[in-house]
C-alpha cells in the first residue's frame, strides 16, 4: 500500500503509428496479423486505463470518508471546534468537484464510448492506496452534500460520552471488473445508519416509586397558599380534615401547611418542615381506616352505605384525601377487599359469597335461604327475611332449587355491590385528584400492594440500614463511647423485634424518629440519620422529625440505655423530643 495520499501518475508507452509503407508491402497474412496485435494492445490499454481510473475514485471516497469520521469525532469531542472544521470541509469538497470535472478523471465508464478509434495517450494512475492509522468501515457510495457512515458499534453513542468509538481497519480491495456495478461493503457487525440513534424508551413506569416519583414531581413544593393550611386536633383528625379538603381552594397539587394544636390550644409547628406532615398523613390515613364509610373486617373492609356522608360527599373527600397521602410522601391504606379494588381498577371480580355479606341478621337469613332442602322450607325461609328482601327488591317465592340459588345470589351481590354505586363513584372522582386513578387503573398489579395486601412488620436490620450514623474523629475518646453506644443501640433493635421490650414497638420508634410508622413508598426527602448526646445531663433520646435526626444519648452500660430509650420514646411529646 502506498504512504502518499495522491501518487504520481505514469504514463503508458506510446504505440508507434503504422505507416502505409509497411502495409502495403506485407501479405494479406501479415496485414491480418498486425491488426489483430493493434487491436488486443488498444483493448488492454483501455482496460489498464478505467482500472486505474476507478481505483483512484475508490481512493477519494475513502479519504472523503475517513476525513468526515474525523471530523465528526472532533465535533463531539470538541463543539468549539466544529466551526472551523466545517469551513475546511466545505473548502476541500469546492476543490475535489473541480478536479472531478477534469478531462483527466471522468467520471463514469461510458466516456469509454466516446474515445476516437485512433490510439491515444493514455494515463494511467498507480492502484495504491493510502495507508490509514485508522480508519473504519464506510459505505463507499457518497452524495456531494453529505457523507453516510457505518455504524461501527451496536451501542449508540451519547453526545456527552468520552470514549472513544471502536474502531476498524479496513483494507484496500479494488473491484473486481471494471464495468460492474460498485457494491458497498458491510462489516459483520453492521446496522443500518438509523440503529446508530434509536428512540428515547419511555420510563418504566412498572415500579411503585418510580409511578409515585413522577405524581410527586407535579406538586408545586415552593408555594403554599393558605387555603392548604390544615387546623389539626390529634383526637378529631378525620373531622378537621375535611374543613381543608372542602374548602373551594384547597390545591391538593400545592404544598400543605399542617398545624397541631394542643390542649392548650397553642399551635405547634406553625412551619411545616416535613415532620408535621408525614405525622399528620399517618393519622389521617388511620382516621380513614376506622371512618363510617367502610365496613368490613380490619384488613378487609368495603364501602358502606351511609346516606349522610353520601349527601355531604363524604366519599369523594375520603378519596382525595387517600391521594394526597399517598402522593406527598404518606403510608397507603393497606385495608382495602379485593372486590373493592376490583370495582376501582374496572376489573372483574369473583361471584359475590354470602359470607361477604356484612350485616349479621341479613346474612343468617339468606345462609336460611341457602340450605333449605326443600323448595317449601326455602319459601318459608324466604318469608322470615321478607321484610329485608323486599326492600332490595328480591322477595319472590321460588319453584325450584336453582331459583332457590339464583334468589340468594342476586340479593347478597346487591347488597355487596349494588346498593353502594352511588357512593363508588364519588369515592372514585375523589381518586382522580392528582391522577391517582388514572395510574391504578393503568397499573393494578403495581398498586395492589399499597391498597390491599396487609403492610409488612419492620425488622430490625429495617432500622439499622435506614439510618446513617454521624461518627466523631476516629481514635478520639468521644469515637470509642459511639461504638459502644451503636452496640447497644443494634441489640435493643434486635430485643424489640423479638418483643422483649414490649410494649415498645419498632413502629413507636420510627414514628418518634420521623413521624411516620412505616418508610413511605416514596421514600424520605433524605437519609435519616445518628447523631449523639455527649452531654450529661441528657440522658433521653432526642429527635427532629423535619430533618429525622435522631440523637442517642450515650450510657456506661446496656441496661441503663434500654431503659432511658424506652423511657424517652414511651413518654416523649407528638414530635418525640424528649
Amino acid at each position: 500500500m502506498s504512504r502518499t495520499l495522491f501518487p504520481e501518475p505514469s504514463t503508458a508507452p506510446e504505440v508507434q503509428n503504422i505507416s502505409p509503407e509497411v502495409e502495403r508491402t506485407t501479405g494479406n497474412l501479415g496485414e491480418e496479423q498486425t491488426l489483430l496485435d493493434w487491436r488486443s494492445l488498444r483493448s488492454q490499454q483501455d482496460k489498464d486505463y478505467e482500472e486505474s481510473l476507478l481505483a483512484d475514485q475508490e481512493k477519494e471516497r475513502r479519504r472523503q470518508c475517513y476525513k468526515a469520521l474525523e471530523e465528526r469525532r472532533i465535533k463531539e469531542r470538541y463543539p468549539v471546534q466544529a466551526n472551523v472544521v466545517q469551513e475546511q470541509s466545505l473548502s476541500q469538497q469546492a476543490q475535489t468537484s473541480l478536479s472531478a470535472q477534469s478531462p483527466l478523471a471522468p467520471t463514469s465508464p461510458q466516456w469509454l464510448s466516446t474515445m476516437p478509434n485512433s490510439l491515444e495517450t493514455s494515463t494511467s494512475f498507480s492502484s495504491q492506496s493510502p495507508v490509514f492509522h485508522p480508519s473504519t468501515q464506510v459505505q463507499p457510495d457518497l452524495l456531494s452534500s453529505e457523507v453516510s457512515l457505518v455504524a461501527t458499534s451496536r451501542l449508540p453513542l451519547s453526545p456527552h460520552s468520552t470514549l472513544t468509538p471502536q474502531v476498524i481497519t479496513i483494507e484496500d480491495q479494488a473491484p473486481t471488473s471494471p464495468l460492474t456495478e460498485q457494491t458497498i461493503i458491510l462489516l459483520e457487525d453492521e446496522e443500518p445508519p438509523d440503529s446508530q440513534h434509536p428512540p428515547e424508551l419511555p420510563l418504566d413506569e412498572t415500579d411503585l416509586q418510580t409511578i409515585l416519583a413522577k405524581l410527586y414531581s407535579k406538586v408545586d413544593m415552593t408555594s403554599c397558599p393558605t387555603s392548604n393550611q390544615i387546623n389539626v386536633c390529634r383526637d378529631r383528625i378525620l373531622e378537621c380534615s375535611l374543613h381543608a379538603f372542602r374548602r373551594r381552594r384547597f390545591d391538593p397539587a400545592a404544598k400543605l401547611d399542617v398545624v397541631f394544636v394542643d390542649e392548650e390550644d397553642t399551635a405547634e409547628g406553625a412551619v411545616d418542615e416535613g415532620g408535621p406532615t408525614r405525622e399528620y398523613l399517618r393519622l389521617l390515613m388511620r382516621a380513614i381506616h376506622q371512618s363510617n364509610v367502610f365496613e368490613g373486617h380490619e384488613n378487609d373492609r368495603h364501602l358502606a352505605l351511609n346516606t349522610s356522608a353520601l349527601e355531604l360527599k363524604m366519599y369523594s373527600c375520603i378519596g382525595k384525601m387517600i391521594s394526597v397521602c399517598l402522593v406527598h410522601g404518606g403510608i397507603g391504606p393497606h385495608f382495602f377487599s379485593q372486590r373493592l379494588y376490583d370495582h376501582i381498577c374496572g376489573t372483574l371480580s369473583k361471584p359475590t359469597l354470602v359470607e361477604e355479606v356484612v350485616n349479621h341478621s341479613f346474612r343468617q337469613q339468606l345462609i336460611e335461604i341457602k340450605d333449605a332442602n326443600t323448595v317449601v322450607e326455602a319459601n318459608e325461609a324466604i318469608m322470615q327475611a321478607a321484610d329485608t328482601l323486599s326492600i332490595i327488591g328480591a322477595l319472590r317465592r321460588v319453584t325450584t332449587l336453582e331459583e332457590r340459588d339464583s334468589l340468594v345470589q342476586s340479593a347478597a351481590d346487591f347488597f355487596v355491590n349494588g346498593r353502594v354505586c352511588a357512593g363508588l363513584q364519588q369515592f372514585m372522582e375523589g381518586l382522580k385528584s392528582l391522577n391517582v386513578l388514572d395510574e391504578i387503573q393503568k397499573n393494578p398489579a403495581v398498586f395492589h400492594e399499597l391498597f390491599v395486601c396487609e403492610e409488612k412488620p419492620l425488622l430490625a436490620r429495617d432500622l439499622y440500614t435506614l439510618f446513617q450514623v454521624c461518627f466523631s474523629v476516629q481514635g478520639s475518646n468521644k469515637r470509642r463511647i459511639e461504638n459502644l453506644t451503636i452496640c447497644y443501640w443494634r441489640d435493643w433493635l434486635v430485643d424489640i423485634e423479638e418483643g422483649e421490650c414490649s410494649p415498645m414497638t419498632l413502629e413507636m420508634l420510627l414514628e418518634f424518629a420521623s413521624g411516620a410508622s412505616k418508610v413511605p413508598p416514596l421514600g424520605f426527602p433524605h437519609r435519616p440519620q445518628i447523631e449523639f448526646l455527649h452531654e450529661a445531663n441528657k440522658v433521653f433520646p432526642e429527635a427532629n422529625t423535619c430533618l429525622i435526626v435522631l440523637r442517642l444519648p450515650v450510657h456506661s452500660d446496656y441496661e441503663s440505655f434500654t431503659k432511658y430509650m424506652t423511657d424517652g420514646v414511651l413518654q416523649a411529646p407528638t414530635f418525640g423530643v424528649a
